[in-house]
């Protein structure tokens, strides 16, 4: 599909390449060729919306996803709704030039919007940094921003390669329980292998109890996890009232090593499953949760 905008709705490029038309491959595999810059985008996904504004794109951006609320600038846009409930209407009235979908969005679903006409891609979720910061330079490519996307990755880069290198002396690896949903809290939700939150622990010098499960989020059971016997438990349902005395209160859990040693965190999971450039600030928070005394002396990696 073509995705070219209507010439009045080009101006002036953010870059001055106006009208250069690329072929790229989306999160689908579909080759998709764009005429860049895209001048009217709509960002359907919180990680996207972070990443145009992270570099600079933000006033090309003319809506929004329901949950696309940072920076805080992105709430004053105009919302079309989210997953089955899009506001066709309104994302057809915005004329965009550039539907940037993320990877919540099913195949159905975005060809639903090209029947519409509209211009769609689809960012896929990384499991890496590398994948990542691939994500932020095709966006850069594709809001004509790519030498501010080029600076912000290397100043991501820079912040990853600085928490690896404090981790890198620590004497061991501690096991890490990340809670994703305690609605059942004899069988909460974790994170397991094949997921980004999975690489933030194993970045932040810790292993991840979950690494070994088959699916990449599993239910585990209160008698696994006492098994498993965490030494740091990371509390990424904390927004819906989970408080580490509420964890330790559960039956049973009162032998496990991190509620024995007062080691229970809440944490804004926002910061691992948005595959945006906070997923660098969610390292640093784990990577001090982790290993907090070997960030001490400086306060952690900003």
């Amino acid at each position: 599909m073509l995705l070219a905008a209507p010439a009045a709705l080009w101006g002036c490029s953010p870059e001055g390449n106006a009208g250069r038309g690329t072929a790229y491959t989306d999160g689908l595999g579909r080759t998709v060729a764009i005429s860049t810059p895209a001048r009217r985008i709509v960002s359907m996904g919180p990680s996207n919306t972070e990443i145009l504004f992270a570099i600079g794109a933000g006033v090309q951006v003319v809506g929004r996803d329901d949950y696309s609320d940072v920076p805080a600038e992105a709430r004053s846009l105009r919302a079309v709704g989210s997953g089955q409930t899009l506001k066709l209407e309104t994302l057809v009235a915005l004329a965009p030039d550039l539907v940037l979908a993320a990877q919540i969005y099913a195949r159905e679903q975005v060809q639903s919007l090209e029947h519409l006409s509209l211009p769609v891609f689809l960012l896929s979720n990384p499991v890496t940094f590398d994948g990542l910061f691939e994500n932020i330079r095709l966006v850069g490519e594709l809001a004509g921003r790519s030498e501010q996307a080029s600076t912000l990755v290397a100043s991501l880069r820079h912040r990853v390669d600085a928490v690896a290198g404090k981790v890198r002396g620590a004497r061991s690896k501690p096991r890490v329980f990340y809670e994703l949903d305690a609605t059942d809290p004899t069988q909460p939700w974790t994170a397991g292998p094949g997921t980004f939150i999975q690489t933030l622990i194993e970045l932040a010098g810790g292993t991840n109890v979950a690494g070994g499960e088959a699916h990449p989020f599993p239910r585990l059971s209160a008698e696994t996890i006492l098994k498993l016997d965490p030494e740091v438990i990371v509390l990424g349902d904390a927004r819906h009232g989970v408080t580490p005395a509420r964890v330790a209160a559960r039956a049973g859990w009162g032998t496990i090593t991190a509620i024995r040693q007062g080691k229970i965190h809440p944490f804004d999971d926002d910061l691992a499953s948005r595959p945006g450039p906070r997923l660098v600030d969610g390292l640093e928070v784990l990577a001090r949760l982790i290993h907090p005394s070997l960030f001490e002396e400086q306060g952690g990696e900003r």
